[in-house]
């Protein structure tokens, strides 16, 4: 189940946990900001709440604890280097909320400082890292151009910010716009659930493990065909969207290939995470669809039923085996297994919830948010069980003095 994982360099429960943790919180709070927002600008508040908060920490989270189990480098102190980017992003989704929602656009300002602070440093630092990595595998690369998505987005995104601020933003802030959300939803969001995928779906669900020609070429494609796009913005349009449907294909491509993965998988048990993935997926397929009718709605499906929903199945999976991992590594075997830490049934109230928070977002926004407030709510208090069992156990003497 675990081959291939250096499991003995797992940073401290503490470092990924920080972000891992708290990122549902900032879901509550987006859902009980979309029942106010009104305005445009009050609209990207609320938006960032989900890709700043919850996503950009879920991300954040796991590629502290994967870098050195999959990978095999090491942070350097993971567990102050957690408190260190925290601490600026948690304080920068806030003001970037307030100044947008507030319509204070002067405080942008400070929040586009502290984003820029914290992303760019754990970007940079996570990115040295795996040019460092002893092995160049498939998902390393899917990181690596994830991270440089991520460092891009975030400059763009600062600058943008700070035009605002100051009232002036420019005869390119469309296009700059545009490949903004390019890099930050296709590259950083998408490359990186990608790559992630190459090694949780055949170890969680015992699943053949994927075609290493496959797995290398897909990430290269789509990362040729998302700089091309974003080139092509400035000179021709046209070819810009035939570039952007290509793209578009290549992650359909991707989800009938992992699709077809998951249905080969040895253990045919259904559970909470595997219905999230199977909706991630699947929502890939309705992407040209909605595109089609209502252009607008294609980034909420694409963030909220790909991603976000791909997001939550790994929490399902990933606290309960990190708090599991921990505990058993001091010598406890008496702790109760990574299924019994989630109660399935309720679990399974939260999927319904977040479904028809997904339905209502593409029906009529406003309608999402209690199902969202509520979803979220429900997945913090359900992650919230395995941490506390990692905690008991961290209070008591190991049996063998680990």
């Amino acid at each position: 189940m675990f081959k291939g994982l250096s499991l003995d360099q797992a940073p401290p429960f503490e470092a990924p946990l920080l972000f891992l943790l708290t990122a549902p919180l900032w879901g509550i709070i987006g859902g009980l900001a979309l029942l106010f927002a009104q305005s445009q600008p009050q609209q990207i508040g609320v938006l960032h709440l989900f890709t700043l908060g919850f996503m950009a920490q879920v991300m954040i989270g796991a590629l502290q604890q994967m870098l050195p189990v999959v990978v095999g480098v090491r942070f350097p102190k993971p567990t102050l280097l957690s408190k260190l980017i925290f601490a600026p992003l948690a304080l920068g989704i806030a003001l970037f909320f307030i100044a947008f929602f507030g319509q204070n656009f002067s405080l942008l300002f400070f929040a586009a400082s502290l984003l820029l602070l914290a992303l760019w440093s754990f970007g940079a630092i996570t990115l040295w890292r795996l040019f460092h990595a002893p092995k160049a595998t498939p998902t390393v690369w899917a990181m690596r151009l994830s991270l440089l998505s991520l460092l891009l987005a975030a400059a763009l995104g600062a600058h943008m910010a700070v035009g605002f601020a100051q009232g002036s933003l420019g005869g390119s802030f469309d296009a700059l716009l545009l490949i903004h959300a390019l890099f930050a939803v296709f590259g950083w969001v998408g490359l990186l659930i990608v790559g992630v995928s190459y090694q949780v779906v055949p170890m969680f669900y015992v699943t053949p493990e994927p075609t290493e020609g496959f797995r290398k070429w897909l990430v290269w494609i789509l990362f040729g065909l998302l700089i091309a796009t974003a080139a092509a913005l400035f000179f021709s349009k046209k070819l810009a969207l035939a570039l952007f449907v290509t793209l578009l294909f290549g992650y359909l491509l991707y989800g009938a290939w992992t699709l077809q993965l998951l249905q080969k998988r040895k253990r045919k048990i259904w559970e909470v995470s595997l219905y999230y993935w199977y909706l991630g997926l699947v929502s890939l397929f309705f992407l040209p669809l909605v595109w089609f009718f209502d252009p607008e709605r294609f980034g909420i499906l694409f963030l909220f039923g790909f991603a976000i929903s791909i997001m939550i199945g790994m929490l399902y999976k990933i606290i309960p085996f990190l708090s599991w991992f921990h505990t058993s590594s001091r010598g406890f075997f008496d702790m109760p297994t990574m299924k019994e830490m989630i109660d399935e049934k309720k679990a399974l109230v939260q999927f319904g919830l977040h479904l028809l928070a997904l339905i209502a977002l593409l029906l009529w926004p406003k309608a999402a948010a209690p199902f969202l407030m509520l979803s979220f709510g429900l997945l913090l208090w359900l992650l919230i069980k395995p941490v506390q069992i990692y905690l008991e156990y961290k209070k008591k003497p190991s049996p063998f003095g680990i």
